[in-house]
C-alpha cells in the first residue's frame, strides 16, 4: 500500500527571513534510532544541523513547520514500532537538504497503519490522534508505503 497526501499551497510559501545559498551542498544526516527520548533528541539536533548548514533563523517558519511534523510522525515511529524501552528492531532515520527542500526518511519493522494518512483531525476533546493531521497540513508532501513487513515513511517540505 503506497498513500501520499499533498497540503494546500498555503504551507509551500517561501519563508522570507532567508533565502539558502544556491552554491550550497546538499546536507545529509543519517541516524539508527532506538529509543524514544533519544530519538527525538536526535531529529531536533539533525534540524538544527539542517539550519546551520543552510543558514536559516532559528524563527524560520517553513523550519519550524518541518521539525513539528518530523516529531509528530517520528514519535510515533518510535512509540509504534516499541522504541520507548522494548528493544525491538532500529528504525532508519535519513534527513536530506537539497536547494530549498527537505526530504525526511523513516524505515521500520513496525505494525503497518491502516488509513491513518487520509483521517481528519480529531475534536478537540480528544488526547490523541493529532500527529498525522499535523504533519499532512504543514508538510508539501507525506508519504507512506508498507512494503512486505517494512514501513517507508517520506516527509517533504519546501524551505
Amino acid at each position: 500500500m503506497t498513500v501520499c497526501s499533498r497540503t494546500s499551497p498555503r504551507s509551500r510559501t517561501r519563508s522570507l527571513t532567508s533565502d539558502p545559498d544556491p552554491d550550497a551542498q546538499p546536507f545529509e544526516f543519517h541516524a539508527t534510532l532506538t529509543r524514544l527520548d533519544d530519538g527525538l533528541d536526535t531529529l531536533h539536533h539533525s534540524v538544527d544541523l539542517l539550519r546551520q548548514r543552510s543558514g536559516r533563523p532559528a524563527d524560520d517558519r517553513n523550519v519550524i513547520l518541518f521539525e513539528t511534523a518530523l516529531a509528530e510522525i517520528g514519535s510515533n515511529v518510535l512509540i509504534y514500532t516499541g522504541k520507548h524501552g522494548s528493544g525491538g528492531s532500529p528504525v532508519e532515520y535519513d534527513l536530506r537538504l537539497e536547494a530549498d527542500t527537505a526530504t525526511a526518511s523513516f524505515t521500520d519493522r513496525g505494525p503497518p497503519i491502516h488509513n491513518q494518512l487520509t483521517r481528519a483531525m480529531p475534536a478537540p476533546t480528544s488526547e490523541a490522534g493529532r500527529g498525522i493531521a499535523i504533519a499532512r497540513k504543514v508538510l508539501d508532501e507525506l508519504g507512506y508505503k508498507r512494503d512486505g513487513e517494512v514501513n517507508h515513511w517520506r516527509l517533504v517540505k519546501r524551505l
